[in-house]
């Protein structure tokens, strides 16, 4: 369990933007976007670009809220020489600094994929459980668009918060053992809704038994979100609720109506 953070003290002072360092993307910092930076850049304004917040480690001031603004500077004119304001913290570790990032962007809107990564850093036990139950299906958490690679964190994380890791596992095992892989599979409604399907109905799935009879659906799982949206045109419900209610008919289909393993159908249960 991750110690919980105690009050740093800071200091304020001018630092040359030659010592200042971005650190490596997705542990404590956000990804990095060349548009946003050079939009700040062409609008350049010193009196509303605020005070950058460093970590002075190691000798070197790494960057713990303002590349952008920093870039900008830099692309502006700004020489290494040149000296700003900043706050300064001494000597935080990698989890203190995706902690105090973390805090103190709460305010602003963080891409969801890269504040997963940065929480994972910071020892929160929501995204590190979520990591291990992908990982330990041999999937990892990407934006890859390549097999076994899952970018849809949103979805993950609304399927732990309504039902747990357990169904995490069971979520990302079925679509990679259904689909071999394939990065279509992992789409958020997917995910999303085949939560809804475990969570509804726990234990009365077997998942070997869906991942067999999602495998044989026409176009894989492009043909399982077909069919999730013809459900959504008829209903009009959420997509996610439809990818459930067509996995349930693909699951329930060649079985007699009262087989032991039928499952209710969606709408009805």
């Amino acid at each position: 369990m991750a110690k919980p953070l105690s009050r740093r003290p800071s200091k304020f002072y001018r630092v040359k933007l030659g010592l200042m360092r971005t650190p490596p993307v997705l542990v404590t910092q956000r990804q990095f976007r060349k548009a946003h930076g050079d939009r700040i850049a062409a609008e350049l304004d010193l009196d509303k670009l605020g005070v950058p917040v460093l970590n002075h480690r190691d000798n070197i001031f790494w960057i713990l809220d303002g590349q952008h603004r920093i870039y900008a500077m830099r692309q502006f004119g700004f020489a290494p020489t040149d000296e700003i304001d900043c706050e300064v913290f001494e000597g935080l570790t990698d989890e203190e600094a995706a902690k105090m990032f973390l805090g103190r962007d709460a305010r602003r809107a963080i891409c969801p994929f890269d504040k997963f990564h940065i929480a994972c850093t910071a020892g929160q036990k929501r995204e590190l459980d979520i990591r291990r139950a992908v990982e330990s299906n041999g999937l990892a958490i990407s934006r890859d668009k390549q097999a076994n690679r899952i970018g849809a964190v949103s979805a993950l994380g609304k399927v732990y918060d309504r039902a747990g890791d357990i169904v995490v596992g069971q979520v990302v095992r079925t679509l990679k053992n259904a689909f071999e892989g394939d990065p279509q599979s992992f789409d958020g409604a997917l995910i999303e809704g085949l939560g809804h399907l475990f969570n509804r109905f726990n234990g009365k799935t077997n998942e070997k038994e869906l991942s067999a009879r999602l495998s044989h659906v026409p176009l894989g799982a492009r043909g399982v979100l077909r069919r999730a949206e013809a459900q959504r045109e008829k209903t009009g419900n959420a997509k996610a609720q439809c990818v459930a209610a067509a996995v349930v008919d693909i699951y329930n289909k060649g079985q007699g109506t009262r087989s032991g393993e039928r499952l209710p159908a969606w709408w009805k249960d």
